[in-house]
């Protein structure tokens, strides 16, 4: 039988709380889940298996049961996070499949409505491929967390590329979706992917890359106005309201972007 509490030399009960304060931290690597539902027990468990080591064997029997412990802590902490990221991954692939879906499936009703509307097979597996890769995308930038501020910036961000992908090939923003003008409009795309790249998703440096894209669409706009690249039937108020409503749409994330900087960056 164990010797109670008060009779044990002050070494052992220093040693027990130094491998007790280790060992809470070694268990941050669990998930968080795990670690309020068995943290706990698993540290008082670990505890008493310290304080048996040390009547048993003294330090080396302590050093003993380390030894076994921190190979079994990193294979656990391992398969716990692995089978956390597999879970979530799995429920945000599912969550975007679902909402893809039911997009697809407005849409075929809206082709019962109106004529207007005449889809095919290509059309409705491009667009699933679009809309599901957007949603991804989302879910993949803003997993890591992020302040409210950021996440709605990514999420203006994509929708605003994912519009103006959309409206170029389905009607064009420059005149008629046949018109070659409207590939003016992969240097903004091309500005934003190069400018993600290098600003590494940091809100600050997306903050840039968002007005950059709202220059460049800016940029594409007077072009097609000076050069008279719109169709025939046309109006040039047309360009400039479709390209100003993206151009707002990029200036409006890029000012969300800066608020997340600012939220992130320790006052003082």
């Amino acid at each position: 039988m164990a010797a109670p509490r008060g009779s044990r030399p002050r070494g052992q009960e220093r040693a027990v709380g130094v491998s007790e304060r280790a060992y809470r931290s070694l268990l941050r690597a669990y998930p968080r889940e795990l670690r309020d539902e068995y943290g706990d027990e698993m540290v008082r468990c670990f505890r008493d298996l310290c304080r048996d080591a040390l009547e048993d064997g003294g330090g080396l029997s302590l050093a003993a049961l380390w030894a076994r412990t921190l190979p079994e802590w990193l294979y656990t902490a391992l398969k716990e996070r692995s089978t956390m990221v597999t879970r979530n991954a799995y429920r945000s692939v599912v969550g975007v499949a679902l909402a893809t879906g039911l997009i697809l499936l407005l849409i075929v009703l809206s082709m019962q409505i109106t004529a207007d509307m005449n889809w095919g097979l290509f059309d409705f597996v491009f667009a699933g491929a679009v809309i599901f890769g957007t949603g991804l995308t989302y879910q993949l930038v803003t997993r890591k967390g992020g302040n409210m501020a950021y996440r709605l910036a990514v999420g203006l961000a994509l929708a605003a590329t994912f519009i103006l992908v959309w409206s170029n090939l389905a009607v064009g923003v420059i005149g008629s979706e046949d018109n070659l003008a409207n590939l003016m409009y992969g240097g903004v795309l091309a500005v934003g992917f190069i400018g993600t790249i290098i600003a590494e998703l940091r809100p600050q440096g997306m903050a840039r890359t968002l007005f950059a894209m709202a220059l460049a669409q800016t940029v594409v706009a007077v072009i097609a106005l000076i050069f008279g690249l719109g169709s025939p039937w046309s109006e040039p108020g047309e360009i400039v309201y479709v390209n100003g409503f993206f151009v707002t749409l990029f200036v409006g994330s890029a000012l969300l972007f800066r608020s997340a900087a600012r939220e992130l960056t320790p006052a003082g």
